[in-house]
């Protein structure tokens, strides 16, 4: 949910929140659960005797989620791939996914992916925060192309540490993180980009660069697409969570 809650407020459970609670948990009137805001807030609730309501009865602490903001731009991999994309990465803590029409991908750049496409990617990433008890539910932004999501970026007021992914020589993201991330403090807002099957073009990975990114490498295995956001994320979560 993304509502703002306190003690003592209602809320409605949605047809599938209720099947999760009393078919799946099997959890019965007058049974408590914790209820996610989407906003960070951790909330304890009470289900009421039609199973349609509960009611928040304390308010919770939480530090699961990551103090770096990490946004995840990825060239859309052909068909339902980045469904699973979406849940992956949103267990691993990123806050923001950037899909992008690249130079390779099959969706180009102009093409209309209409608004029920995004709001099924949406609610994908709430189930997925739900259930690996996020405070937060990560934001789908619309497709776009590398050069709009690189421009937008610019601005920023906040320092952010910006890399993509390669195939090419470079050195690995670790390594980077550990170079880049002093020991007593942590990055404030981390960017990375993962490209299609086949990569980024020269052309991509040249205005990326002046933009402020780095090249990075994720190991000397290539991988898939879909394989490499995971891989990207994982390692960038066990590096903040272990400093």
């Amino acid at each position: 949910m993304d509502t703002a809650l306190q003690i003592h407020s209602a809320i409605a459970i949605t047809p599938e929140q209720r099947h999760y609670l009393c078919n799946v948990l099997r959890l019965e009137s007058g049974s408590e659960f914790i209820a996610l805001d989407g906003q960070g807030g951790w909330w304890l609730a009470k289900l009421s005797g039609d199973l349609n309501m509960a009611e928040v009865i304390a308010q919770l602490e939480n530090n699961a989620e990551l103090d770096t903001h990490i946004s995840l731009a990825i060239a859309m991999p052909k068909g339902s791939n980045i469904e699973s994309v979406i849940r992956q990465t949103t267990e691993l803590g990123l806050r923001e996914i950037v899909p992008l029409f690249s130079d390779r991908t099959i969706l180009k750049s102009g093409m209309e992916m209409g608004k029920q496409k995004r709001d099924r990617w949406q609610r994908i990433a709430a189930e997925a925060a739900e259930l690996s008890m996020r405070t937060y539910v990560p934001m789908i932004q619309p497709p776009q192309s590398l050069s709009a999501w690189l421009e937008a970026l610019a601005p920023s007021p906040a320092p952010i540490l910006k890399y993509i992914c390669v195939t090419s020589p470079a050195p690995h993201l670790l390594t980077c993180l550990q170079d880049q991330i002093p020991d007593s403090q942590l990055a404030s807002q981390i960017a990375i980009a993962t490209g299609c099957e086949g990569g980024w073009t020269t052309r991509e990975e040249e205005i990326a660069i002046a933009a402020g990114f780095m090249p990075v490498s994720l190991g000397d295995r290539v991988l898939s697409a879909v394989t490499a956001p995971v891989v990207a994320l994982s390692i960038i979560g066990a590096f903040l969570d272990t400093h």
